[in-house]
């Protein structure tokens, strides 16, 4: 049975997941939701301006009233800005599982920032809320997110064929992965 808890403050060595406010309205915009190339793979456009981040955080502050509502904001303990998120969605009470997605600005590619904050969601999945399994799926070009996944203990498993649209309306392959909590636990 799941424990559902919401949007918890959760805590790194260099980062605090939290909520997002609107205060993290231009972090957001500036770091990753204007930017074409981090946009690239996901199923949302680019933000072509500020108003429709401020649009979009002003809908997920509603949302945390919900506690089955996951969506993290990635802020750096250093500078306090917002350089990312990372949500849990399309839960699945009955069946325990649910899916990872996870978005961070460019400049904060391949420094470990994603692995740091993906185990701590996982070990806040698994042990605090109960889930069994988490999937993930990415884009099929999108290899940097597969390396992650695999780092991280996912395990491919298999290809769906134009199974969604990217953010330009064209049907594209995606390549999914799986971690079962039983799997975590002994990694841990």
């Amino acid at each position: 049975m799941l424990k559902h808890k919401g949007t918890s403050i959760l805590e790194t060595n260099k980062f605090i997941l939290r909520p997002f406010t609107c205060n993290d309205t231009l972090d957001m915009y500036n770091n990753w939701a204007s930017d074409k190339e981090v946009t690239k793979y996901l199923t949302w456009p680019v933000h072509c301006n500020i108003s429709k981040t401020n649009m979009v955080i002003s809908r997920w502050e509603k949302l945390y009233e919900d506690n089955e509502y996951y969506n993290w904001a990635i802020e750096d303990k250093q500078s306090g800005n917002a350089i990312g998120s990372i949500n849990l969605m399309n839960l699945d009470d009955y069946n325990q599982n649910c899916e990872i997605g996870y978005c961070i600005g460019k400049r904060f590619w391949n420094h470990g920032i994603m692995t740091e904050v993906l185990h701590e969601i996982l070990y806040f999945a698994f042990t605090e809320v109960n889930f069994q399994r988490i999937t993930a799926r990415r884009h099929i070009n999108n290899i940097s997110s597969g390396m992650l996944l695999k780092k991280c203990k996912f395990v491919y498993e298999g290809t769906l064929r134009k199974i969604l649209k990217d953010n330009n309306g064209f049907f594209v392959d995606c390549k999914y992965y799986s971690i079962l909590k039983s799997e975590y636990l002994i990694e841990k």
